[in-house]
């Protein structure tokens, strides 16, 4: 009995320490709680809170939440020191550094109906001593990686397949399980890789960790270019449609031009935007509808309209939408006949105003020619005329003068005159004659 009461004791004693090496490391592990469930109420604000614990102090902590985007909007988050956060596409990424062994977070939405939603907890990383723990299972990030890359197989020299996405290298690791798909072992830039694979949708989905291991999500993977797609997965009708990158060479809906559709807070999707051609420029739609393409349950790959903002998808209907189009381009093209038309009008209107303007101008010189000669000939004419008149104010000849051509000259005694009245006979001197033979008349 003593030898049995012993071991009882000692095997007491055992479990003992057992217990309390258990509660220690129990104590240990990182907590998370916060709000799961909201209701919210349409314009109404709405906040959810959130409280993250650990024994030793936490240098940074992420935490990510997803939200319903046809009930919430994200509008802001706060939370301790060099707090960071970002919303939108019913994902939430909130960090900070508390150095504490505390950190707590903030979250409001604004409703967009009446009704009861639910939010969850995605992940959350605390950096303890330089180390990263997932506060979610309290386990170290290297450890999970490690344990991953045991089930994956990897080769010796523990090479992996990688992406870059926003200037960040996001490295393949083990997918995990998606319902649907079944695993298998693919060559993945060179290197044998696990992945998932849907033979009814003949569709590869790998998943993908950040450098930082901060962002973990699954891709979709096209072996044939060797691009990744974030695996989007919505229900259209009663299909179930998982967003595919567009195949090469594939028909593309007119007026619509290729662009990048944001998804969560780093990736993009492959999508199109209607656009109004104007001219040479594209005008693109100001809304958040975008055309993406798809693969249904049944394998099926089509285009899909997607409202960006009710989050809706509805399979695109091209017949209807080209018979629009055809519309619209008669439409166009009866306006082209018109625009040329008015546009020959204008030219041949400019052609004759050309032609009139060169008429009027060489009018204008013909008269600016004449006036010029006017001028000239009225100033001529004005100095022939004062010439005349300076030939009038000389004096004139008598009469006598003018018959005989004399001029009378001589010395005229006092009170004599060699002016006759008009009509005045000249008396004529009477000769004398002389006799040169005659003393008397040589004498005189």
């Amino acid at each position: 009995m003593k030898n049995k009461k012993g071991l009882f004791g000692k095997t007491g004693l055992l479990v003992t320490a057992l217990l309390l090496c258990f509660g220690m490391t129990a104590m240990a592990a990182p907590a998370v709680e916060g709000d799961t469930e909201l209701t919210a109420e349409e314009g109404e604000i709405v906040s959810a809170e959130y409280t993250v614990t650990n024994d030793e102090a936490m240098e940074n902590v992420k935490l990510s939440l997803t939200y319903d985007r046809d009930v919430l909007t994200y509008m802001s988050g706060s939370g301790g020191n060099n707090f960071s956060g970002s919303g939108g596409n019913g994902l939430v990424e909130l960090s900070s550094n508390p150095d504490s062994t505390e950190a707590t977070f903030s979250v409001r939405f604004r409703g967009l109906s009446d009704e009861d939603t639910t939010l969850e907890i995605r992940s959350c990383t605390i950096t303890v001593d330089g180390e990263e723990i997932n506060a979610l299972t309290g386990v170290s990030v290297s450890e999970e990686e490690a344990e991953s890359e045991s089930e994956e197989g990897e080769d010796e020299d523990g090479e992996r397949a990688s992406w870059v996405i926003d200037d960040r290298t996001f490295y393949l690791h083990n997918p995990g399980s998606l319902d649907g798909f079944e695993g298998m072992r693919m060559d993945i830039q060179g290197i044998s890789s696990r992945v998932l694979y849907s033979e009814s949708m003949d569709l590869y989905v790998i998943m993908l960790f950040s450098d930082n291991g901060s962002y973990r999500d699954h891709f979709v993977y096209n072996p044939d270019t060797g691009n990744v797609v974030p695996f989007v997965q919505k229900e259209s009708g009663t299909d179930t449609v998982v967003f595919v990158e567009p195949e090469e060479g594939e028909y593309v809906p007119t007026r619509y031009s290729s662009v990048e559709m944001p998804w969560g807070a780093k990736y993009t999707i492959p999508a199109y935007k209607h656009v109004i051609i104007d001219g040479i420029d594209e005008i693109f739609d100001d809304t958040n509808r975008y055309l993406v393409y798809g693969v249904n349950q049944d394998g099926e790959k089509a285009w899909y309209s997607y409202d960006y903002d009710k989050d809706s998808l509805q399979l695109f209907d091209d017949v209807a939408y080209q018979g629009e189009q055809n519309y619209i381009s008669e439409l166009e093209e009866q306006d082209e006949a018109l625009r040329d038309a008015s546009n020959y009008s204008k030219a041949q209107y400019d052609a004759n105003m050309g032609r009139r303007l060169m008429v009027i101008l060489v009018l204008t010189l013909i008269i600016i020619v004449l006036i010029n000669a006017l001028v000239f000939t009225n100033l001529r004419l004005r100095r022939l005329r004062e010439a005349d008149a300076d030939e009038e104010d000389e004096p004139e000849q008598t009469s006598a003068e003018a018959e005989t051509g004399e001029y009378i000259t001589g010395t005229l005694e006092e009170n004599e005159t060699d002016f006759r009245e008009p009509g005045q006979e000249r008396e004529e001197p009477e000769l004398e004659i002389i006799d040169l033979d005659d003393p008397e008349d040589e004498e005189n």
